[in-house]
């Protein structure tokens, strides 16, 4: 059962990186930043860290930035 898991995962993930790969293309990322997303990508660490860091934002445990700014205006800020 495991090894079909895997055969399952691993052709969705080869489908969004070929997805990720075409758009990538369309808005001229070099091969440095496309690389660079598919080991990420590819990364079951780093995306499990991730969502448990969206989940985080969801809940309200953590804050979310748009910008280094808005994240300086914040840490200025009376807010807690």
């Amino acid at each position: 059962m495991a090894k079909a898991e895997q055969i399952t995962t691993d052709r969705k993930t080869m489908r969004e990186i070929l997805r990720f790969m075409e758009e990538a293309v369309k808005e001229g990322l070099n091969r440095k930043e496309i690389m660079s997303q598919i080991d990420l990508m590819l990364d079951i660490g780093a995306q499990r860290n991730i969502k448990r860091s969206e989940k985080e934002i969801r809940q309200g445990k953590a804050k979310n930035f748009k910008s280094a700014e808005e994240a300086i205006e914040w840490l200025h800020s009376e807010e807690e």
